[in-house]
C-alpha cells in the first residue's frame, strides 16, 4: 500500500525539479513542435476578446487563445504581468496574464500563426 504513494511522490518531485531547472517537457510544447519561448516574446496585441497575437524577436507570430473573454487586455494603463518559473519556458496554457487593476486572463492555447498566402 505504501509503494504507490512513494511512486507518486517521486513523480511529482521529478516534474517539479524539471520545471525549476528549465527543462522542457514535451507535453508543454505547442502543436507541431513549435514552442513560443517567453524570452522571445516581444509583445501581445488584441485580436478579439478571446484571441491575442504574439510577436517574437524573429518576427514570427503566434495566435494565443484565451479560456474566457479577456476584457482587461488593452485598457489604458492596465499593464499585465505573466507568472513563470523561468524566461526559457514555453508560453502556453499554464500561464496567466495578471493585470495591474485586477483581473486575470488564462491562456488556453498557443499556436504558430498561419503563413500568409501570396495573393
Amino acid at each position: 500500500m505504501r509503494l504507490p504513494i512513494i511512486s507518486a511522490t517521486a513523480l511529482v518531485a521529478v516534474t517539479a525539479a524539471a520545471l525549476i531547472a528549465g527543462i522542457e517537457i514535451p507535453a508543454a510544447r505547442a502543436s507541431g513542435g513549435k514552442c513560443l519561448k517567453f524570452r522571445d516574446l516581444q509583445g501581445l496585441s488584441k485580436v478579439d476578446d478571446r484571441t491575442l497575437l504574439a510577436r517574437t524577436r524573429s518576427s514570427q507570430k503566434y495566435i494565443v487563445t484565451l479560456r474566457h473573454a479577456c476584457r482587461d487586455f488593452g485598457r489604458p494603463g492596465n499593464f499585465y504581468t505573466v507568472r513563470l518559473y523561468s524566461d526559457s519556458e514555453c508560453f502556453d496554457r499554464d500561464d496567466v496574464l495578471v493585470f495591474r487593476y485586477g483581473g486575470a486572463c488564462f491562456i488556453d492555447n498557443v499556436q504558430p500563426a498561419p503563413a500568409k498566402t501570396p495573393s
